[in-house]
């Protein structure tokens, strides 16, 4: 929200350096017209692996002053024409959030929307006060007045949810329309999904899709990978294995284990991007390690059957354990854990406990896992029969805010 904090660190830690610091502000800078040769390079030093003298080292830091001067002196820091230091924020992102309502109560009297906003926060999660959703909304509604776009959004979660104000999804919308036009790209996503789905506004894939779109641009992994499975199913957009590919994997970097195991699952097949199993293998165990029981089950198959990796029977059981005690049930592998030997199945299962914290669960006599219960957990689907690949984007995901949902107007 605020970087007076970090900027007034920055100041305080320059300003406590020794001669070092001095020589260096005393140096010219470049001349900006000035262009080096794009090959050129120093000439090494005789000096060069020599330790530095003791003059040019910087003056031990103490931070306990540092600490001391950051609370009482950010004016002096940041000088009569900089912006004015945010104590309540620094305080709430310390973790004191008594003084931060404090100090934020202050300012929001004088007319402060982003110490209304901390104060709608606080109060909305009950971080130092009790938790009071009504007086929360109040506070967003001040901010949201002067056109805080986090206050904007924040107040547009409440009346989509009904928490502390009556729901109202129209005014959910216009909210989210609102922050979105500010550059809130999370509000941009809501707003996709409540159009997609009809949810205040007429329904309207086309610019569903273009609100994903920017805030995809804007750079929030869900709408990314929302945007994926739109041109992956061909709704508001034309459909574009090529382009979903390049949206999953966007996403998929970005950390989103869905988009992984999506993005995988392409590069598996070969769908809309170059066929590699080794790659697809990758992502499938970075999604796995993420703790997808989707991913867990299907680089249990790529290990068992040296797929992309080199065949591990000891950790194709570990992988399937895991993503069984999860719910991710697949009779094929079932019939090959039965036919692997004694001793690769006991460090699997002490692999498999290390990793959960507890021994796998065994199935249930109706073919589910005894715990915790249902097949298919957290969006898994059994893997492919011998033969066949692994399916597409109708595969295993997370549909929470992912491809499926997203067609459909889903919601995280």
């Amino acid at each position: 929200m605020r970087k007076a904090v970090h900027l007034a660190s920055a100041l305080l830690l320059a300003a406590s350096c020794g001669s070092g610091a001095a020589q260096e502000a005393a140096t010219p800078p470049p001349d900006p017209t000035a262009v080096a040769p794009a090959l050129a390079e120093p000439a090494p030093s005789p000096d060069a692996d020599a330790p530095p003298a003791a003059s040019t080292l910087p003056s031990p830091v103490d931070s306990d002053r540092i600490d001391q001067r950051i609370d009482s002196g950010m004016e002096t820091a940041l000088g009569e024409d900089g912006p004015a230091p945010d104590f309540a924020y620094g305080a709430f992102q310390r973790g004191y959030f008594l003084s931060a309502f404090a100090l934020a109560l202050e300012k929001a009297k004088q007319g402060d929307p982003a110490s209304a906003t901390l104060l709608g926060e606080l109060l909305a999660r009950g971080l130092g006060v009790k938790q009071n959703l009504e007086e929360a909304a109040g506070w967003y509604q001040l901010a949201a007045d002067a056109g805080d776009k986090e206050a904007l959004y924040a107040l547009g979660r409440l009346y989509l949810d009904g928490h502390g104000v009556p729901p109202d999804h129209a005014r959910a919308a216009d909210l989210f329309a609102r922050a979105g036009a500010a550059g809130h790209a999370v509000a941009l996503r809501e707003l996709g999904y409540m159009i997609l789905q009809g949810q205040g506004q007429e329904r309207n894939a086309m610019l569903a899709a273009a609100h994903l779109r920017n805030a995809a641009r804007l750079g929030d992994p869900d709408a990314k990978y929302a945007l994926a499975g739109l041109y992956s199913e061909g709704v508001g957009v034309v459909r574009n294995e090529a382009t979903a590919a390049r949206w999953f994997a966007e996403a998929a970097r970005a950390g989103h284990t869905g988009a992984q195991v999506e993005y995988a699952i392409m590069l598996f097949n070969g769908r809309g991007v170059g066929r590699d199993e080794a790659v697809a293998a990758r992502w499938f165990r970075e999604a796995a390690s993420a703790g997808n029981p989707a991913a867990q089950l299907r680089l249990a198959r790529l290990l068992a059957d040296g797929r992309g990796v080199t065949a591990d029977p000891t950790e194709a059981a570990r992988w399937y354990l895991v993503a069984r005690d999860r719910g991710a049930l697949d009779d094929h592998m079932e019939s090959w854990l039965l036919q692997l030997g004694r001793d690769e199945r006991a460090k699997a299962e002490a692999a498999a406990t290390r990793w959960l914290g507890h021994p796998p669960s065994r199935p249930a006599p109706g073919g589910d896992p005894a715990e915790p219960g249902g097949a298919a957990a957290d969006g898994a689907q059994a893997a492919p029969s011998d033969g066949e690949e692994a399916p597409g984007s109708e595969g295993a995901v997370e549909p929470a805010d992912g491809v499926s949902d997203a067609a459909n107007g889903g919601q995280d």
